[in-house]
């Protein structure tokens, strides 16, 4: 197999018997999961989730339907409302799942030729100022990683269990599933899948705001305050990890408590 210039790959490796590989990547802005608990003194039952959003609703607005949204000086999202914010969040999740707008095999981002294609679309469904660009396309990028992360997953696991890939193939085109399996299974995919699960297991601090951004979370604490201040650095950081009691976490909440106490004092 091997790769172009501009970052697709282009030839697949023989058909022959694929050796299992490293645990999945993690993208760093990966969410926590969590499992629901009834009480302390139950084990942890596991929370079913209904699977990806689809937003149907939204991709089918006209472009008289569709929703402002105001930026920040930051060219990122903050409203008009929280459900705005995280509606527009969860429809980028679905284009990133979209091939015609997100090609899987692409190695690297800036690499895939549909950026002016995807802007465009979500200016049909969103009235979004041209300052917003960036964070649109960054968040289709997060995205993106994130669900071949979960492909690469579910191949593993079918690996192990030598099972078909029949529920891969219903999820990705059978060119492109081939040109992945053919990717991951190259030496610089295999050591840089490596890297990234060490880097994934440094991080222990993590948010808890779920599809929320740090920017909404900003200007949400700045309208709560009677004086409309600026919320400061630590506020933002302990209002960012508020954990759910009824809820456990794959991470521990030592670290954060310890950090939480130190920015009292920051």
């Amino acid at each position: 197999m091997s790769i172009n210039a501009s970052g697709m790959v282009l030839e697949r490796e023989a058909e022959n018997e694929v050796q299992p590989m490293i645990e999945t990547d993690n993208v760093a802005h990966e969410r926590e999961a969590e499992t629901m608990i009834k009480g302390s003194s139950e084990a942890p039952k596991i929370k079913k989730h209904r699977g990806p959003t689809k937003k149907t609703d939204i991709h089918a607005r006209t472009l008289e339907e569709r929703t402002p949204i105001i930026l920040n000086c930051y060219g990122q999202p903050i409203g008009p409302t929280p459900k705005d914010v995280k509606d527009l969040s969860r429809f980028l999740g679905t284009i990133a799942r979209t091939t015609e707008f997100a090609p899987l095999n692409y190695v690297d981002w800036p690499c895939v030729p549909t950026h002016d294609q995807i802007w465009e679309y979500v200016l049909e469904k969103f009235m979004i100022p041209p300052e917003g660009r960036s964070w649109v396309l960054e968040t289709v990028n997060l995205s993106w990683r994130g669900y071949k992360s979960k492909l690469k997953k579910m191949y593993l696991e079918a690996v192990e269990k030598g099972s078909n890939l029949d529920e891969l193939y219903e999820l990705v085109p059978e060119d492109e599933l081939k040109d992945l399996i053919s990717y991951w299974n190259t030496s610089p995919a295999k050591e840089q899948s490596k890297k990234n699960k060490r880097n994934r297991e440094k991080l222990d601090d993590m948010h808890t705001m779920g599809p929320s951004s740090y920017a909404a979370l900003h200007h949400k604490l700045k309208q709560e305050d009677p004086n409309k201040q600026e919320p400061s650095k630590a506020k933002v950081y302990r209002e960012s990890r508020i954990r759910n009691p009824k809820k456990t976490y794959k991470t521990s909440y030592g670290n954060t408590k310890a950090n939480m106490i130190i920015v009292i004092y920051v």
